[in-house]
Order: C-alpha cells, then structure tokens, then sequence
C-alpha cells in the first residue's frame, strides 16, 4: 500500500482464534478472515486490542500475521497491530510485521511508563521513518493512560508516512475536534468504537477500526451503505442492532464475550490468553438466547 492510500471504510479488528496452548488455531483464524472480507468489509485488523496483541507471545504474533497475509492475500489491505511500551521495541515489531508482507500499522502511544506529548511526538516520527509501512495512529488512553492531545495528533498527520488515528477515546466531541484539525486526503480519522459509527460518519468521520464485525460484519456493511446512500433511517436502526449485539455478548473478560459468541458459531473454542477470563458455560448460554433473538445463532 502506498503512503497516501487513505485507510477508511469498515475495518474489521478481528479476535486471534487460541488452542489451548495459547497457540493460534490456524483453521479458525483463516475462517475469521474469510468471514469479514466476504462479508464486504474494507481491511482486515490483526493484533488490535480485540486481537490481544499485549498478551500474545511474540512467536504467536509474527505467525498470526504470516497466516493473515497468506489468507487476505491482497483482497483488501491488512493492518497489523504493533504497539509495544518502548520504542525500538515497537520499531523491531513494526519492522517484522512490514518484512512479513502487512500493509500498515496500527500503533498505540509507548504505554506502561508515564510520558509527555513531547515523548509520544518522538516515538511516532521515529516509527514513521524507521518501521517500514504506513502508520496509523491509535489513541485508547482509558488503557494506556497516555492520550493523543488533539495538538499531537496535527502535528504527525503532517509526516509523510502517518495516515491516519483510530479515536477509541469514546469522546465524540474529541472525535470531531481530530476532524477538524487533522483529517485530510491523506490523513483518515475513524472511530474505534462501534457504538459511535453512525455518529462518526454524520459528523465526517472516515469510518471505523471495530470488533463487532468479527461477529455480524453484514450490519456493518448495511449501515455503511446505508449512509452513503443518505437512508438515514435505516443507519440508525442498524447502529441500534450493533449496540443490542454487544450488550448480549458483555460477557466474561474482553473479548471474551465475542469469542464465545463466534465459538457458537463454528469459530474457534472461546478463550482467551490467560489470566483473563474466559466465558464460562452458563454465561455462553446467555450469549447463544441474545444471538437467537437477534437471527445471528439458527
């Protein structure tokens, strides 16, 4: 991909399938891929936070994304998370991620260690002109604790290889003040939550890096057309159905309640890295009655 191909459109961040070693389930993982890309999905995210880039072995990553480049195969471009607290640390992941054929990625700010704007300015443009791919950037402080400032953000849409932020600050009135500061030709703004699409699109934004299209991407695809087309309406029921799915699947610990959901499916088992918690029997029940009433589960 090019450095001024816009990254925009519905780019599914997709759940990492595990065996019970914590190794991908490479048969699930390249049935996910499928799923999204032939639902009409734009890009495909690997080892975003749904993807549990922080608790995933570094061997397990660089083969998820081998699998992620063989399956996508250029259908649609292939982001890759690469986020890590350091900065060579996340020049070396970036790096790795470019030479196994990905099309840009995604990076959040050097979390763990406070530090200053002046610090995440540096981390960026030193990934800009060492990582090897387009960057996007990925402001999520409730996690890292450390934000994007709108100010930051101007400033490295300006560099030539950063092409955009995925927001998933949740704040739509900071949604739209990265609109106004940074969105361009050459630079995308798009939310990271699902709930906030349709608000996000009436506002300007260039559409979204989410989860819930690893379980009903065709929603995701309805609502997109829909706004383009200015069935308004429609748009909004849609968004409506997007936030129903999520509040049956609340499950366990993030994104547990997915993979459980996609489990019931014929994806995967359901769990997650460890420490945190899978969805236990019962809790799957809940989610297999939420996903029949909504048609998702026959």
């Amino acid at each position: 991909m090019s450095e001024t191909k816009r990254l925009q459109g519905l780019m599914a961040v997709l759940v990492t399938p595990l065996l019970e070693d914590e190794s991908v389930d490479e048969s699930a993982w390249r049935k996910l891929i499928r799923r999204v890309i032939d639902a009409g999905c734009h890009a495909v995210v690997a080892l975003g936070t749904g993807g549990e880039f922080a608790t995933l072995r570094d061997d397990e990553k660089s083969r998820a994304l081998r699998i992620a480049v063989d399956e996508v195969a250029g259908q649609v471009p292939l982001i890759a998370g690469t986020g890590e607290p350091g900065t060579r640390r996340a020049v070396t992941r970036t790096q790795e991620a470019a030479e196994l054929g990905v099309d840009a990625a995604m990076v959040v700010p050097p979390y763990y260690y406070p530090c200053d704007q002046e610090a995440v300015l540096a981390h960026y443009r030193t990934l800009a002109a060492e990582g090897g791919v387009p960057i996007m950037l990925y402001n999520i402080p409730q996690l890292t604790k450390v934000p994007l400032e709108v100010s930051t953000v101007a400033s490295l849409a300006r560099e030539p290889n950063i092409v955009g932020i995925k927001d998933s600050s949740g704040n739509l009135a900071g949604f739209q003040q990265l609109l106004a500061a940074a969105k361009s030709d050459t630079f995308s703004v798009v939310t990271g939550s699902d709930h906030l699409l349709f608000a996000s699109l009436v506002v300007g934004g260039d559409g979204i890096i989410g989860t819930g299209m690893n379980l009903a991407p065709q929603w995701f695809v309805q609502l997109w057309e829909a706004v383009q087309a200015g069935r308004w309406g429609e748009a909004r029921e849609l968004q409506t159905r997007i936030a129903g799915m999520h509040a049956g699947i609340a499950h366990g610990d993030f994104p547990a309640g997915m993979k459980a959901a996609l489990a019931l499916l014929g994806i995967g088992n359901g769990l997650v890295a460890a420490p945190r918690r899978s969805a236990t029997p019962a809790e799957s029940e809940r989610i297999a009655e939420a996903l029949r009433e909504m048609d998702l589960l026959a």
